[in-house]
């Protein structure tokens, strides 16, 4: 039930005494309620789309609008508020003729995309970006179609907010954006035949006192092939093959690293000698070491010490007993 199905009190308390009344009687609420549930469909607009799955592209969206605003703040050097306003099943003919002509109307594609999309900025949102990155105060200027300098300036800037929204699909659609083409008359943006629904997704955006859009607009004839992937089932099931990979590749990691080769010495003791000292060596003299014979000795693996021992004799090797972890006792047996 929606808010607008809600009654108030005010409107209960109005409801009942009509019926005390006798003024209307339960069999015609009873009709009205029934009426209420018959809704209209236009054969021409077809949903392409369920609740969930739009649901689904509402989260995506709003995790994009979050991450733009973040970049948009900080490339400008000032507060920028972006915000998820709409997601609508709409005509792609709809669509083009609610575009202002001047545009800045980007299309773009994606390497596992099977078509073209189209992302759409209001001009003034343009030029006020344009403005703040070459020194400006963020002005707006007058609406023009912009030039091939500005374009140029703009398509770097546009290709790091298709990737931030790359970034947003790649739970459900990996893919790395191309831009495609840049146009300013929205008539020569011909993607998808007229009557093709598409999802538009319309995000808010406010900088200091400039307050416009952003469209996207999504062919379905690009979403459909991965459209069973917009379900929750799909995110739960997804999300458990992951966890299962993970632990696959930790006990992988883990039995490759027990096979690496690593250096292990036994540091039996140290001193300092001068040069002078080492010069006048001879077979049979003897250095003095800082530690003592039933001292723990140092052992390090590749220069860095990990353990304590004993030194000592093992079925007429010499051997090292371990006797600690550094910071660490092991119990013994």
């Amino acid at each position: 039930m929606s808010d607008s199905d809600v009654l108030s009190q005010e409107e209960i308390n109005e409801l009942v005494q009509a019926l005390l009344s006798g003024q209307i009687s339960p069999e015609q609420v009873k009709e009205e309620e029934e009426e209420k549930k018959i809704k209209p469909y236009d054969f021409k607009r077809p949903s392409k789309f369920s609740k969930e799955q739009m649901r689904t592209f509402q989260m995506i969206h709003e995790n994009f609008a979050r991450s733009l605003s973040t970049f948009l703040s900080g490339r400008l050097r000032s507060f920028v508020d972006v915000s998820l306003s709409s997601v609508d099943q709409i005509t792609y003919e709809e669509f083009i003729r609610s575009l202002l002509n001047p545009s800045f109307i980007v299309v773009f594609s994606g390497d596992n995309l099977e078509g073209n999309a189209v992302f759409e900025m209001g001009l003034d949102i343009f030029y006020t970006m344009l403005d703040m990155i070459m020194g400006g105060p963020g002005e707006k200027p007058l609406n023009r179609s912009p030039t091939d300098i500005e374009i140029s300036v703009m398509r770097r800037e546009i290709m790091n907010m298709l990737t931030i929204l790359a970034q947003a699909w790649s739970d459900i659609q990996p893919f790395i954006p191309t831009i495609e083409n840049i146009e300013s008359n929205p008539q020569f943006v011909q993607i998808v035949p007229p009557n093709e629904m598409v999802l538009l997704i319309t995000v808010a955006v406010s900088i200091g006192e400039i307050s416009s859009f952003i469209n996207i607009c999504w062919p379905s004839s690009l979403l459909e092939p991965f459209a069973d992937k917009l379900s929750a089932r799909y995110w739960f099931a997804t999300a458990k093959k992951e966890e299962v990979r993970k632990k696959e590749e930790l006990e992988k990691l883990e039995k490759s690293i027990r096979n690496v080769m690593v250096n292990l010495v036994a540091i039996l003791g140290e001193t300092t000698l001068s040069l002078k000292d080492i010069l006048e060596l001879e077979v049979g003299d003897v250095i003095r070491l800082n530690t003592h014979f039933d001292e723990e000795i140092s052992i390090a693996v590749d220069g860095v010490e990990k353990f304590k021992g004993i030194p000592g004799r093992h079925k007429g090797n010499y051997a090292v007993r371990i006797t600690k972890i550094t910071g660490e006792v092991i119990e013994s047996e």
